[in-house]
């Protein structure tokens, strides 16, 4: 007890500090699954909007489990973290429970196996990524390691199995394609078992609770959500010959990567097949793993850093090692035994140095912009949050998370509308980044438009930002501005605004015009901040002024006011004339234009007067009646 206890004691702090390295990553789509969680805590249900149900996520064990720690008073990024570190621990005590060491000599089986996991990039990013991971490992490695003493048992009773199938049927709550779990579990026990009623009847009772769960999860998703499928299955699995072999290449490269882990884990297949040792518990093992990688290759592999879609895998193939280590520690003489070890700690050393210099591992390294996300989100939170403007996302993590803004999913995973009517030109892009339609977002009249990462661009990638931009209404209606955020560093953002947007744009009566300050943007340093009363403001100095390319007036009489830190001057031309001006006074100012056209085409600028710079929060032209 007190060996198997220090052999995974070393293991999670070897896993701590490897983790460690790559903090503070966290995964985009984390976000998604934290948004539903935060709208359940603030009583909203399983929600990405008001008034709204989609099933924008693909973990509901997850997403319930970080809204149980955040009822807690523990903060939902920290919660992931928590929960990530546990799960994959508890993946590596299955592999300790499964070979007690009782002596010294015992140590290394299990020893060597959590090693590996504790060493491999896929258990250290997503222990602290922030997605599902942790507990597909710790339920997957807890099922297999209850499944074994009963693999070559003739008889084994219906309760006996419900260990096991708990774990299973939990993994079914965890990811929807889990079930392939406990399809290949039961499909293994009749491999071993034969074609015997005892063996389907084993098998039988292992799925029970799994199929019991995921009608359970079924009804719920019928009676919540009116669908039969998750919003995410719609957007993610496409199978195609092209995406196969994507996927291919996935499981390729990523079996490059853990090279040295699949040798050995291939060894020890072949000793535990032509030895006759723990056969029935490596049937299970290569069936789960052949299961799940010809699933991945199906599904085109994966989109996010660090071979997610391998901790499955690892698990399994940390098993399967330690059943070769084991049967060395047993039958091997001293001489192969030692030379056994020195291969496979030259092994796990040769596994250290690729998962240290593998490039999807390094790229958890660089990846940060979620949390310039944090940044911008809570600047727009506090500027807009009382408003709700609609934003519109490619992202749909950090921004949507951050804001609590109301948002439209561009790629569909929190969308209703876009999976049920995808594109027909057959056009790919990558797993869950196919769907998109322009229109359809423009006519959602979102006040705010971001593309790409959450600190957006000037232009678009995916499908509904080409058709939007290509769109002449979106430029008529949009303008870029520059966002910046400062707390707790500093990050710009620059993202499209509705000019005329009811909720935080121009805003016009018959006889009232008020223009936020940050819209009057047309200078390109132009850069849009919190203010010291927590709005929007736009800094501006006599070198930067602020400026509005066009706005339509109607004839008569506008007295022109500034809500600024300190004294303006206007100038107000005709549009796109460079000439004498129609007013150029300081503020306030009477703008006279009982002259000529009903309604007139103007341009307007607003210039410090001081030197400094000067925060202008809006401009109100109000007409006068004579």
């Amino acid at each position: 007890m007190r060996l198997g206890l220090a052999v995974l004691a070393i293991g999670a702090a070897v896993l701590g500090l490897h983790a460690f390295r790559y903090m503070p990553f966290l995964c985009d789509d984390a976000l998604i699954s934290l948004r539903y969680a935060r709208r359940l805590l603030d009583g909203h249900g399983l929600t990405w909007n008001a008034g709204e149900r989609v099933e924008g996520y693909s973990n509901l064990l997850w997403v319930l489990s970080t809204a149980a720690l955040g009822w807690l008073g523990i903060d939902l990024v920290t919660s992931t973290r928590i929960l990530g570190v546990a799960g994959m621990v508890l993946a590596m005590a299955a592999v300790v429970h499964a070979f007690p060491p009782s002596s010294r000599s015992a140590v290394f089986p299990p020893g060597i196996a959590v090693l590996f996991l504790a060493l491999s990039s896929a258990f250290a990013v997503w222990a602290i990524g922030g997605m599902e991971q942790p507990f597909v490992a710790a339920l997957l490695a807890w099922a297999v390691v209850l499944c074994f003493p009963h693999l070559e048992s003739r008889r084994t009773s219906f309760r006996a199995m419900q260990a096991p199938g708990l774990c299973l049927a939990l993994l079914c709550l965890t990811r929807p394609d889990a079930p392939l779990f406990t399809a290949a579990a039961v499909l293994a026990i009749v491999l071993v078992g034969g074609a015997r009623w005892e063996a389907f009847a084993k098998g039988a009772a292992l799925a029970a609770l799994p199929v019991i769960f995921t009608l359970a999860q079924l009804a719920f998703r019928l009676a919540y959500y009116g669908e039969w499928v998750p919003n995410t299955a719609l957007v993610k699995l496409n199978p195609s010959g092209a995406y196969a072999l994507d996927g291919w290449r996935y499981v390729a490269r990523g079996g490059l990567a853990i090279a040295p882990m699949l040798a050995l884990a291939a060894a020890a297949a072949v000793i535990s097949f032509r030895r006759k040792f723990e056969r029935a518990r490596m049937t299970l093992l290569i069936v789960l793993a052949v299961a799940w990688t010809a699933y991945v290759v199906v599904i085109g592999g994966d989109i996010f850093p660090a071979w997610r879609h391998f901790v499955p895998l690892l698990v399994l193939l940390a098993f399967m090692v330690a059943i070769g280590g084991e049967w060395i520690r047993r039958h091997a003489s001293r001489r192969q035994r030692a030379t056994a070890a020195a291969a496979t700690l030259m092994a796990l050393a040769v596994f250290s140095i690729l998962q240290w210099r593998d490039s999807m591992s390094a790229w958890a390294l660089t990846e940060r912009w979620e949390w310039d996300g944090q940044i911008l989100g809570k600047m727009l939170k506090q500027a807009f949050g009382a408003r709700q403007p609609l934003l519109a996302v490619d992202a749909a993590g950090a921004l949507p998370y951050w804001s609590e803004l109301p948002a439209v999913d561009m790629l569909g995973l929190n969308d209703y509308y876009l999976p049920r009517h995808p594109p027909t030109d057959g056009q790919t892009i990558g797993i869950g980044h196919d769907l998109g339609d322009g229109r359809y977002v423009l006519g959602r009249s979102p006040d705010i438009v971001v593309f790409g990462i959450a600190t957006g661009g000037e232009r678009g990638f995916f499908r509904s930002a080409r058709e939007m931009q290509a769109d002449p209404r979106f430029l008529a209606e949009y303008t870029l501005v520059t966002f910046e955020g400062t707390d707790p560093y500093t990050v710009q953002g620059k993202f499209w605004v509705k000019k005329h947007s009811e909720r935080i744009g121009i805003t016009r009566s018959a006889d009232r015009f008020t223009i936020p300050g940050f819209l009057m943007n047309a200078g390109p340093d132009s850069v849009a901040r919190l203010g010291r009363n927590g709005g929007m403001v736009l800094p501006i100095w006599r070198s930067e002024p602020a400026h509005l390319d066009a706005i339509n007036l109607p004839a008569g009489r506008w007295q022109i006011s500034a809500d600024a830190s300190s004294p303006l001057r206007v100038q107000v031309h005709q549009a796109q004339q460079v000439g004498n001006a129609l007013l150029d006074a300081d503020l306030p100012a009477i703008l006279d234009l009982r002259q000529g056209a009903k309604e007139q085409h103007v341009s307007i600028t607003a210039i410090p007067t001081t030197p400094g710079p000067a925060e202008l929060s809006e401009l109100t032209l109000t007409r006068l009646r004579d």
